[in-house]
């Protein structure tokens, strides 16, 4: 060879180096999808590609003779599969050259980016990594990183002659920085890389980029050797057997087929002539489908065998419980034998934890959520959750990565429905990145809770088309643990039951899988129950009123508190001591309508602006909910309302059930108020107490319900000791069913004191109207005034003066205790009526006065007052030393301003008059003649004439027991109506008046 031989030699090889660098860019082609800059490459009708088509890729079974469209039997159709041949290849655009007859490429190619189509996928962990110090080539990578080659044309711009370069062997190297992938080959001392991507904002396929440098021979000018084609292929079966993965879908052939362009390979390039200067964003693309008449084939035996692995993080029951959950998807098959294929990636995820593992409330103190715009699903945007959202961890496995590459957290997602079981109330925002690969898996998990039994479905549904094409072995969330838990465990010992469905992408069924985990420890101590019904239901009970002052108007709180580990509390029935009531004089009922708004409202609406009236408001309830020793707090309001369960008042307790950034909604339980017709006494009763609500369980710890309206609740006038007791109802064997509840009793002890300090000082006042002659029945009228601020009375005892008993012919006509309970006593047991005025109601309470059957001899007198309450007032009647006694036991502790009896007279009265009650009128004879008789007149004799006798004041006896054990004695007169006149005495002093006139 000649020195001038030699030099063009070397000359021609530096132009095939920098075409090889070109070349390289070609290379990226073939593992990923792209756009076509027109005017260096494409464009092409994808629906009729043919062997020189600018822009070719897909798999093939083998490259001999050269696989593409014109060979579509080549072509690999196995779903899931690893196919031994993996190519892309593409021819530049070219005009015409210097010399007549010849083609150039029409630019040096400056970039190119490949993207392959979603779920093919390049596992660079298949085979061994090449690891290059900087500035090292490729061509020092040992064998067993091999993975392809890659053969490049270049064309001399000068002459238009074109060389194929010699085949370079391309390697797998250790990614740089922010690089899942990368590969490399090095052309006559070129070195070339293909960069790798995901893209992660998207779909999740996978690319390559290239950029080539712009070649270079001086002297010659520059731009001389130009890339004209690039064939790039890859052993599929590099390594492991599993360096490149078909979809694990079936969905026909390509377009104008079924499956359009999903398995389409799309390339974008441009030149140094004309840079795209956003490439690739902008960038026209050109697509390579796979041949007409093929399309991924067998996806009926892709393996798809998940399990499920459930740990709750605690080994007791009812407790805050930071569980992981984990769904793994081992490869089941030999990697290396032929055939072989891969498991399905996964299109949607389902996992339901055990029935009892519910969303803890004490997890929301201090909770925040992560709104969407902090979650950017679909964009590299940075993600920006507070940090008081975050709720645990993830970790995800992928083979093309290295394990333990994508770890990540959980956030709370913004709350976007009120509907629990539509999976937009509660949600998690699940992040597993890597900033060293540039990967971001994002996802939100739709957690439907079911409105009944609280239990919890997760839903991992991706975008609209389903979660990434993309592989996994393994996916773990870790939720934190501790007081503030997000979960809690099941209340019972003994094996509990996870579940997930997985949904292939291969078209198959959903494939389902379980797992099982036991709990030893009961949260209280104890044995650990196996069952609802076996498990303990003690909870505590405490009442008192602010002030212990004897008849003072004092706010008056009740508690409830469950310990960890019982049963859920369900309800209480509280009796209150005799004596401890409330002023309802000035309070509104909130209507039913309000309550029944409020029920549907939101909580952070109920919590701004009540629907029940101010003017119903008599006190507030708190309520501390969630497993721990953190459990969350929540406050609500206590409204005074209307008849409610055949009580005559109740209370609304409107609870906005608001916690951390949670809403949802109000909780509204009603306690019936019903009241002793005898002694007054108070019973609440309340409504089932909800253990579910919107979804979570609720877990209710403590119940405060404190009634401090001003001048509302008054303590009694009686300072024995007393109680407040209660029947306090748990979940028992099936919280959902009342039939299965059980009861707790329990009491609090409660007294006030001071009751010598009030005085007793009550005033009787009795009178008789009608008829007082002998054999007749007079009307009786009895008034007690009682003073403001005394003690209450608890007894009275009335006996009436001789002369005065119960008509026998009378009493006959009496209602039985039978007939009075059903409130069907006949009309003529009537014999009065009654009314009372109590500084505690507006109106007075009034009603009629009946003899019921007693134990006694006599019959009893009851005064049944209706009003805003009803209250019986029974008196006992008996006799004693000839008198009649009427005995009132059992007096309410309740004040009243004035109460009067009117005891009917007449025909078919209750009192027969045994004498005559007014003095006779002396008769005489006038034995004057006409005109002395006026003459007497005119003198004021005639009254002389009609002197009654004097007799002694009719007195009754009466002894008045107060609340506080003062005794007040009176001899009260009874008052009579004896100025009635006769009709000739009437005549004698009309005569009179006119003989004055």
């Amino acid at each position: 060879m000649s020195l001038e031989e030699g030099k063009r030699g070397e000359e021609l090889g530096r132009r095939l180096r920098l075409c090889v660098a070109i070349v390289g860019a070609a290379f990226t082609a073939l593992v990923g999808p792209a756009g076509a800059a027109a005017q260096i490459i494409g464009p092409q009708d994808p629906q009729n590609p043919t062997a020189n088509s600018p822009w070719q890729a897909g798999t093939c079974y083998t490259d001999t003779p050269t696989c593409s469209v014109d060979t579509p039997d080549q072509f690999f159709e196995q779903a899931g599969g690893h196919p031994p041949v993996g190519f892309t290849q593409f021819i530049v655009n070219t005009e015409e050259g210097p010399l007549p007859g010849t083609e150039i490429p029409i630019g040096n190619l400056k970039t190119v980016r490949v993207d392959l189509p979603r779920g093919l996928s390049v596992n660079p962990q298949a085979t061994e990594q090449c690891e290059l110090e900087p500035e090292e080539s490729p061509a020092t990578c040992p064998p067993g990183s091999k993975v392809g080659t890659s053969v490049v044309t270049a064309t001399n711009t000068l002459t238009g002659a074109s060389l194929t370069l010699p085949s370079a062997d391309v390697f797998n190297i250790v990614p740089e920085q922010g690089e899942p992938a990368r590969f490399g080959f090095s052309v006559l001392g070129n070195d070339v890389f293909l960069e790798a991507g995901i893209a992660w904002e998207g779909d999740f396929h996978e690319y390559f980029t290239i950029h080539a440098a712009k070649l270079e021979v001086p002297p010659l000018p520059a731009e001389v050797a130009r890339i004209a084609k690039n064939r790039l292929v890859f052993d599929g079966t590099s390594g492991d057997g599993t360096f490149i993965t078909t979809p694990t879908t079936c969905l026909g052939e390509a377009a104008p087929g079924p499956s359009g362009h999903v398995y389409s390979t799309y390339l974008r390039a441009d030149s140094y002539e004309e840079p795209d200067p956003s490439f690739p964003n902008g960038s026209a693309f050109v697509e390579s489908p796979i041949p007409p008449g093929t399309e991924p084939r067998e996806c009926d035996t892709i393996p798809f065998e998940p399990s499920l692995e459930a740990d709750p993080q605690t080994a007791r029951t009812d407790s805050p419980a930071g569980a992981a959950v984990g769904v793994n998807l081992p490869d089941i098959t030999d990697p290396l034998k032929e055939g072989k294929q891969a498991t399905s990636h996964v299109r949607s995820a389902t996992v339901t934890l055990p029935e009892g593992m519910g969303l803890n409330p004490s997890a929301a103190n201090g909770l925040e959520a992560c709104a969407d715009s902090q979650f950017p699903l679909t964009s590299r945007t940075p993600i920006s959750c507070p940090a008081a959202s975050r709720v645990g961890s993830v970790t995800l496995e992928t083979p093309p990565l290295p394990p333990g590459s994508l770890t990540g957290d959980v956030f709370v997602g913004q709350q976007l429905s009120r509907d629990p079981a539509s999976g937009e109330e509660f949600r998690i925002f699940v992040v597993a990145a890597s900033q060293r690969y540039d990967v971001s898996v994002r996802l939100v998990g739709n957690v439907k809770a079911d409105p009944l039994t609280g239990r919890l479905t997760t839903v991992f549904n991706g975008t609209s088309s389903g979660l990434p094409q993309a592989p996994f072995t393994s996916f773990v969330l870790d939720f934190n643990d501790g007081p503030r838990a997000p979960l809690t465990s099941p209340g019972v010992c003994g094996p509990h039951t996870a579940s997930t469905v997985l949904t292939p992408w291969d078209g198959n069924a959903p494939v389902p899988a379980e797992d099982e985990f036991t709990l030893t420890e009961a949260a209280g101590g104890g044995d650990c129950p196996a069952t609802l019904g076996a498990r303990p239901f003690a909870p505590g009970l405490a009442a008192a009123s602010a002030s212990g002052k004897a008849g003072a108007y004092s706010p008056f709180q009740l508690d409830i508190a469950r310990p960890d580990g019982q049963q859920e509390l369900k309800g209480a029935d509280v009796r209150l001591p005799r004596g401890l009531t409330a002023k309802l004089a000035g309070v509104d009922y909130c209507p039913e309508g309000a309550i029944a708004a409020a029920a549907a409202n939101g909580g952070v609406a109920e919590g701004a602006t009540s629907s029940c009236p101010a003017s119903s408001l008599v006190g507030s309830a708190v309520v501390s909910t969630g497993t721990g020793p953190e459990p969350t707090t929540i406050n609500g309001k206590a409204f005074l309302a209307g008849p409610y369960h055949g009580a005559p008042l109740s209370l609304a307790i409107v609870t906005p059930a608001t916690a951390g950034p949670f809403d949802l909604g109000s909780v509204v339980v009603r306690v019936a108020l019903s009241l002793d017709r005898e002694t007054a006494q108070v019973t609440a009763v309340s409504d089932p107490i909800p253990h579910i609500f919107g979804g979570a369980l609720l877990d209710v710890r403590t119940i405060s319900v404190r009634l401090d309206r001003p001048n509302f609740s008054l303590n009694p006038t009686n300072c024995s000791p007393m109680a407040v007791e209660a029947a306090l109802h748990g979940g028992g064997a099936n919280p959902s069913d009342p039939a299965a509840f059980t009861t707790y009793s329990t009491s609090t002890p409660f007294q006030v004191e001071d009751c010598d300090a009030l005085g007793f000082e009550p005033k009787l006042s009795l009178r008789l109207f009608g008829a007082m002659r002998r054999a007749k029945n007079p009307k009786l009228r009895a008034t007690v005034v009682a003073r403001p601020h005394d003690a209450n009375i608890s007894k009275a005892v009335v006996t009436l003066p001789k002369g005065l008993i119960l008509d026998q012919a009378s009493i006959a006509n009496v209602c039985t205790r039978v007939q009075y309970a059903a409130g069907q006593c006949p009309a003529d047991s009537v014999y009065g009526f009654a009314r009372a005025v109590s500084p505690l109601l507006d109106k007075p309470l009034e009603g009629p006065v009946r003899l019921r059957s007693s134990d006694n001899l006599l019959p009893d007198v009851v005064a049944s007052l209706h009003g805003q309450v009803n209250v019986d007032l029974v008196g006992r009647n008996d006799a004693v030393k000839g008198r009649l006694r009427n005995t009132f036991d059992a007096v309410p502790d309740v004040p009243i301003e004035k109460f009067e009896l009117t005891v009917r007279g007449g025909k078919h009265g209750l009192l027969l008059n045994t004498r005559n009650l007014c003095p006779r009128r002396h008769k005489k004879k006038h034995r004057h003649g006409k005109r002395a008789h006026k003459r007497i007149l005119m003198r004021g004799h005639h009254k002389k004439q009609h002197r009654h006798k004097k007799r002694k004041p009719m007195r009754a006896n009466a002894i008045f027991y107060g609340q506080n054990g003062k005794v007040s004695k009176q001899r009260p007169k009874v008052g009579k109506s004896c100025k009635r006149k006769h009709r000739k005495h009437r005549k004698h002093r009309m005569h009179h008046r006119s003989a004055r006139r």
